[in-house]
């Protein structure tokens, strides 16, 4: 391991601690902004986003593009919140970078995504997730990738991308797995061609959060009850409903059989504030 991945994977270890997580656990990278003080502002703005820089630290701010897929905003936010513990100064990610970038920009930028790797997808927590559910990573079948990028709240490119990085499943596995794309199993889970963010949370999901959007899908297990009236139902199938969010808002998901309660959030559509005001109702 080179330098850079090592202070990569290092710094994302201080920031878990810092906030008293562990090797295993999920993060919700919005949520830590907030307890590193850094506002988190989204925007309809034609780029990932940026990281404005100040001399007092408490005035620094992260901007996202509100336009962009919404598993990408989460990493582009780790991605800036590494700029920021890096101190690196005011950085603007485009869609598209130019290759004529300094060397030394190319390793800070290759820094920042290590750490929002680490950060947002432990090997440990990876490995944890597929054990729980007794499935081996080199046979695992494209969905059960997915449900494991919708714990980890990342995309599902994203996540077989870190597995091959980080030597989780062989070359040959990532190759077969990107076949897929989640509007493939959308379509598989609604028999039609609904556009829009979709997450499978499955009986082995423990997290207290589940975060989306007005216009995402969830899939969720037939026992669950859901308090309020923001989901709709849009197809059930042997092992579930798939739900829309159609309004902003907070409202609870109880599972009968054992108790766990977790909370599911939703943000507009688009979006633009401030990320601690985002799901409120309208």
């Amino acid at each position: 391991m080179d330098s850079i991945a090592a202070s990569g994977i290092k710094k994302a270890d201080s920031v878990r601690a810092d906030l008293g997580l562990n090797m295993f656990q999920p993060i919700n990278v919005y949520d830590a902004c907030l307890k590193f003080e850094i506002d988190v502002r989204f925007r309809r703005i034609n780029m990932e986003g940026m990281y404005i820089s100040s001399d007092n630290p408490d005035n620094s701010y992260i901007i996202l593009s509100s336009l962009r897929p919404f598993s990408r905003r989460v990493f582009t936010c780790a991605h800036e919140l590494g700029h920021h513990l890096y101190g690196h100064g005011s950085q603007i990610d485009l869609i598209y970078q130019e290759n004529n970038e300094s060397e030394a920009h190319n390793q800070e930028e290759r820094l920042v995504d290590i750490f929002a790797s680490a950060l947002l997808m432990p090997v440990a927590g990876i490995q944890l997730e597929f054990k729980k559910r007794k499935w081996d990573l080199n046979t695992a079948t494209p969905i059960q990738f997915f449900t494991i990028s919708s714990v980890f709240g990342v995309g599902y490119q994203t996540l077989i991308s870190s597995c091959g990085l980080n030597k989780l499943i062989s070359y040959q596995k990532s190759k077969e797995l990107l076949k897929y794309s989640p509007s493939h199993f959308l379509r598989k889970i609604t028999s039609n061609e609904n556009k829009g963010h979709l997450k499978i949370i499955d009986a082995k999901f423990k997290e207290s959060i589940v975060d989306t959007e007005v216009s995402g899908f969830l899939y969720l297990p037939k026992d669950i009850e859901l308090e309020g009236n923001h989901l709709n139902v849009i197809s059930e199938t042997e092992n579930g409903f798939c739900y829309q969010a159609i309004k902003p808002g907070v409202l609870r998901a109880i599972n009968p059989n054992d108790g766990q309660t977790y909370f599911i959030r939703i943000q507009n559509f688009e979006y633009e504030g401030l990320s601690e005001y985002r799901h409120l109702e309208n």
